[in-house]
């Protein structure tokens, strides 16, 4: 075998790649393989990568085509059926139990019809085994991951990649390649775009094995469950929007636009109601006047029935029964003296129950894409209140910060919460006595040693304790917490805490923190705007409805048949999300729900057999009907608006 170099080929995929990806393009030329891509005397290509070894132990050719024919004959597949979500996500939960049960009258395959929205390739090699699928599958996207950029530099050489993206591009499909840091994270981001109602089906392939690979398959398979949840739901979106509305509506408070700049001179201690705080009280308040205390949700109750005031609360859940919380603590202890720092989507009753209000823009959200105007968000005070604690400190400028009672996990799961918390002392709500919030299915390290469970909800939720924390520079973040190990946070044991007397109290420090904040003293609720945002919605779901009724058989097969007006749906979506702020907040409230319509559009006609295509399918456009019909009064009601 002979050393094989196409500087022509190479040129021109360079070029051609570098148009929409220059990043790519510019790694992949700048790219110094180590191994050497060779050839033999019948034209095969292969790599050398030392030591007489071959990546292809017979050719690259004849291994992608032995390799794909096996895969062809029962290839791995991506399964999402359109599972209930959470008890709230009404509307989703009555489509998906509507159509199951329409649905279950027809005939179904044993396995779902050849489309798959997604081939996702685990390994590049040298790109042959690429070509040989993109003709034998049907899909919208292919995902092309790959940890070895010489592999990738290599491949420029071999295959024609810009006559297989054009190919591609001309059958309306894409192909995109993942490298670098988190390729699981990249690959659930294209997987949650557009296309994401057609996951179900989707190709699994793995070209060779290694480590990286192999379990980054393994997780995205694993992963099934949490993808096949709504991201979200109107019913949520649109509550967030009604209390946003209440809560700008009623001036005096403060707005966070961006994060404080000076930096704090005491420390803060951040509390939340993990069952470890009960463990922790008497260390609190042992330091309690040589910092800043600050509450996350539930933990406030628990302080303060110790006899313990915070001076920061945090909130940021839209519950409404966390408003006749606030409203029963501030009877029994008062909160008048206590900065409310939240999410300007929470309860409208809970603002009024404190001293003031400091809101900040969650990111992400309809709210938020509406209100914010060129405003700092985050992503990173969320998914617990625990989480806003962590944030509200960080960006008020504290550097030495104490976590208590933020135990992501349990080492009992039976104790979730503190003994202290709404969950274990208000006997009226007798469901709170076994309910567990939080699902306990995962072995993480214990922070203080040993091993604690938690679940795919808290584990995000200490992921991002540390993705927050990673992005201020010279910050100390001590855990205490008896809980989940957190990256980037020194566990340290409460009574070894050790806190000098500061120059000045923690009054002086909060007030000290919120001088650059905005205060509101007007209404900025934008009334003609929020009209707008109503006649967007109503519009948007008056096109979605006409794309439904074009759903027929028409002589087709279901899963054929179905496809078209799925993508006018995600065309008039993806519309919504590239237009101004009205639209783009009108797609954060609809998503969720369409998207999780098509997903079960498409999982059953991709399964009906197609002896039963006209009713089947029938059965479908009905379902998707009503359940978009049904959100035309919930929108106005939730903005008291009258359809126009």
């Amino acid at each position: 075998m002979r050393p094989y170099q196409n500087d022509d080929r190479l040129k021109k995929n360079i070029k051609y790649i570098s148009r929409d990806n220059p990043v790519l393009a510019r790694a992949l030329e700048s790219t110094k393989p180590r191994s050497r891509l060779v050839i033999d005397d019948n034209g095969d290509f292969n790599v050398d990568i030392g030591n007489g070894q071959r990546f292809y132990p017979s050719g690259a050719r004849g291994a992608a085509e032995r390799q794909v024919a096996q895969y062809l004959e029962t290839p791995l597949r991506f399964q999402l059926a359109p599972n209930d979500v959470l008890e709230d996500c009404i509307e989703l939960n009555w489509l998906y139990q509507t159509m199951r049960q329409r649905l279950s009258a027809f005939p179904a395959l044993p396995a779902p019809a050849s489309f798959g929205g997604f081939v996702v390739v685990f390994g590049i090699g040298l790109g042959q085994h690429i070509k040989l699928l993109a003709e034998r599958l049907a899909f919208k996207t292919m995902i092309v991951i790959e940890p070895q950029e010489e592999l990738l530099a290599h491949s420029l050489h071999v295959l024609d990649w810009q006559k297989l993206i054009q190919d591609l591009s001309r059958d309306g499909r894409d192909i995109r390649f993942v490298r670098g840091d988190n390729p699981f994270l990249q690959v659930i981001k294209i997987i949650r775009g557009g296309y994401y109602p057609f996951l179900d089906g989707s190709y699994f392939y793995l070209h060779y094995q290694s480590p990286e690979l192999t379990a980054l398959a393994q997780q995205l398979l694993n992963q099934c469950k949490a993808m096949s949840m709504a991201s979200g739901w109107v019913e949520d979106q649109l509550t967030m929007m009604k209390n946003n509305i209440a809560n700008f509506s009623r001036p005096g408070f403060l707005l966070q636009q961006r994060q404080v700049g000076s930096a704090r001179k005491m420390p803060a201690f951040v509390v939340g109601a993990g069952p470890s705080l009960d463990a922790d009280i008497e260390d609190i308040r042992r330091c309690r006047e040589h910092v800043v205390l600050i509450t996350a949700s539930s933990a406030l109750k628990v302080l303060l029935e110790h006899g313990i005031r915070p001076d920061i609360h945090c909130e940021l859940e839209n519950g409404a029964g966390l408003g006749l919380v606030a409203e029963d603590l501030a009877a029994r202890h008062g909160l008048s003296d206590i900065t409310l720092y939240a999410s300007p989507t929470i309860d409208p009753r809970i603002s009024p129950c404190f001293k003031r209000t400091v809101y900040f823009y969650r990111g992400h959200i309809s709210s938020t894409v509406f209100y914010a105007d060129g405003a700092d968000t985050t992503s990173f005070a969320e998914p617990t209140s625990g989480n806003t604690a962590v944030h509200c400190a960080l960006s008020l400028g504290f550097h030495e910060i104490y976590l208590f009672g933020l135990d992501f996990g349990a080492r009992d799961p039976k104790q979730h919460h503190s003994q202290h918390s709404v969950y274990f002392t208000y006997k009226d709500e007798s469901e709170m006595a076994t309910y567990t919030p939080y699902e306990f299915d995962i072995p993480v390290p214990g922070n203080l040693g040993g091993q604690v469970m938690t679940g795919w909800v808290l584990d995000w939720g200490r992921t991002s304790v540390s993705k927050a924390i990673e992005g201020f520079d010279n910050v100390r973040v001590m855990n205490c917490s008896d809980g989940a190990q957190i990256r980037l946070a020194t566990p340290k044991a409460a009574e070894s805490i050790e806190i000098p007397p500061p120059p000045a109290g923690p009054k002086q420090e909060v007030e000290s923190a919120l001088t650059g904040f905005v205060r509101c003293d007007q209404d900025r609720s934008r009334p003609d705007d929020l009209a707008a945002l109503v006649r967007t919605l109503h519009r948007f779901l008056d096109a979605s409805l006409e794309a439904v009724s074009t759903i027929t058989s028409a002589g087709r097969p279901p899963q054929a048949a179905i496809l078209g007006p799925c993508e006018r749906i995600i065309t008039l979506l993806v519309a919504l999300e590239n237009g101004d702020v009205i639209s783009n907040a009108a797609f954060r409230i609809m998503t969720s729900h369409i998207q999780g319509g098509l997903v079960a559009a498409y999982h059953y006609a991709s399964r009906l057999d197609p002896t039963a295509a006209e009713e089947g399918l029938a059965a479908i456009r009905c379902s998707l009907a009503e359940s978009f019909q049904r959100l035309h009064p919930l929108i106005d009601a939730a903005f008291e608006s009258r359809r126009t």
